[in-house]
């Protein structure tokens, strides 16, 4: 722990993670340094004799000491660093946590010579207390999710003194370029890095991204088709996108093959998951659609936002299955309870049921999340959601003030009153007069 026992956060995969960079505490970074000049850099310029020659032309460019735990510890997206070299040390033993571990796209798959992607299972790393790994910085890998327990690691990147990457210089130029929305000098930039190394796979996602802000799809199109074909045909990133223009174009074989190429490359891939159920439903294929949403809510480290979504699209296919309708959107709920959609679509259920008593307090819930995102938003007037929660609570209590069969108007307005709760009568009844 820190000095002042707190804990610093850094942007890491989906969650921010706990921990600290090692220049800013003392101790720790001279222990650091001196590991760096007699355990580290001979050992990057044994194995690396090609890139480095002596220990006195590497630097770390940083280093940072990352905390994970369940919470944030979710699996990173697949990605490149930034150094020439990367390196990754393991600061606690396996027995401490469940899960981790580096996953390599490399390792996980080959292409053979009929150019069919053959997979492996040596595709995770996993380390012992004071291990390490080392890699170029443009290996595609992630880290996998930590689902109990705590893991500590230091993670950081290594430059040369005296050699300049001007590829990945001009790639994150690119990046940063069309960031602040100047995309014609990205697409230069990216360009330029494509024609100096085009065998290196890591700017073509960029330069299609470019390309579609321009307005220019099928170049863009053309550009992953060619990186996805020609260059590298098991880098996720690139089937991925291209898989992505395909489903927007509503080419959907060739979508579904990209996006299979995803699944192939990292089964763990729940974005290609999802976007698979979205090419089965463009095809009217339910059962399909169904079939990879639920792949998507099995599938460890899915962020809780898309299991949530899945679970809430699983609710969708199966409307008319009572139970099985609401157990789906119970277990959108239990992940994100704050979901307008979800619990807008468990009042709905129990509605279509005839469960007035239980859709009623799930409309009522839905109005309340409607006029806290009105809030959040800072919206001043009565937003087109809000209105639509009330008028569907609206429609229940009517039908429980008729179950009811109270004698009187006065007796029906105090029931109607009763179940929708009386500021959310006074601002369905305001909104009618202004309607």
């Amino acid at each position: 722990n820190q000095a002042n026992g707190t804990w610093t956060t850094l942007p890491s995969g989906q969650y921010d993670v706990a921990g600290f960079w090692i220049k800013d505490i003392p101790q720790v970074h001279e222990w650091f340094n001196n590991m760096l000049k007699t355990k580290l850099f001979p050992l990057l310029v044994q194995q690396f004799p090609y890139f480095v020659e002596s220990v006195d032309d590497l630097v770390v460019d940083n280093a940072y000491l990352f905390k994970y735990i369940p919470e944030t510890g979710l699996r990173t997206g697949v990605h490149t660093d930034s150094g020439c070299l990367s390196f990754t040390i393991a600061l606690n033993s396996p027995e401490d946590y469940t899960g981790g571990g580096t996953w390599f796209e490399h390792l996980a798959n080959n292409v053979n010579n009929n150019g069919d992607v053959v997979v492996e299972d040596s595709s995770k790393i996993e380390m012992g207390q004071g291990h390490v790994t080392i890699r170029p910085g443009g290996v595609r890998h992630c880290g996998q999710a930590v689902t109990k327990g705590t893991r500590y690691i230091i993670g950081g990147f290594c430059m040369h003194r005296k050699k300049v990457e001007y590829v990945r210089m001009l790639i994150g130029y690119g990046s940063e370029c069309a960031s602040l929305g100047n995309y014609q000098q990205a697409s230069e930039a990216l360009e330029a890095a494509i024609c100096l190394n085009p065998n290196f796979d890591g700017a073509y996602t960029h330069l299609a991204g470019a390309l579609e802000k321009l307005g220019n799809k099928s170049k863009a199109k053309q550009v992953l088709e060619h990186c996805f074909h020609h260059v590298n045909r098991i880098n996720g990133e690139v089937a991925y996108s291209l898989g992505i223009l395909y489903l927007k174009d509503q080419e959907y074989e060739q979508a579904k093959t990209c996006l299979e190429a995803c699944i192939q490359v990292d089964e763990l891939d729940y974005q290609a998951m999802t976007a698979l159920a979205q090419v089965c439903a463009s095809q009217k294929d339910k059962q399909g659609e169904s079939q990879w949403y639920e792949r998507v809510v099995q599938t460890p480290g899915v962020a809780k936002e898309d299991a949530a979504s899945a679970y809430c699209n699983l609710g969708v296919l199966n409307a008319g299955e009572y139970e099985k309708e609401v157990h789906y959107y119970e277990k959108a709920l239990e992940l994100c309870p704050q979901n307008f959609q979800s619990r807008f679509s468990l009042a709905s259920a129990h509605a279509s049921a005839q469960e007035w008593e239980k859709g009623a307090e799930s409309f009522r819930l839905a109005v309340e999340l409607a006029m806290d995102d009105e809030k959040e938003d800072n919206t001043q007037t009565q937003t087109q959601t809000t209105t639509q929660a009330l008028h569907a609570l609206y429609r229940v209590a009517v039908n429980i003030v008729q179950k009811k069969q109270a004698s009187t108007q006065a007796e029906q307005l105090k029931i109607l009153k009763s179940v929708m709760g009386e500021t959310n009568y006074q601002l369905l009844a305001s909104s009618s007069r202004k309607a």
